[in-house]
């Protein structure tokens, strides 16, 4: 089936080539990610977001670090 399909594949509109596990159904399908933005999601939710363009993200959550300095080894 996937030689049939390959040999009259339309180029232009699929440009991947079959392989034998799209005809198979017992073959394990990756799942389908949906792709959207944070206030699309927020949305959907019901929930308010609103961005923060003040303060970096990076920035903010280093200094709520408690490890930025290693700590000393202690001898026995």
């Amino acid at each position: 089936m996937a030689l049939m399909a390959e040999m009259n594949r339309d180029r232009k509109r699929r440009r991947k080539p079959f392989k034998p596990d799209d005809f198979n159904p017992y073959a394990d399908q990756k799942p389908i990610v949906a792709k959207g933005t944070v206030e699309q999601a927020a949305t959907m939710l019901g929930a308010a977001y609103t961005r923060n363009t003040q303060v970096s993200p990076l920035k903010s959550q280093a200094s709520l670090c408690p490890k930025l300095e290693p700590e000393e080894l202690m001898s026995s």
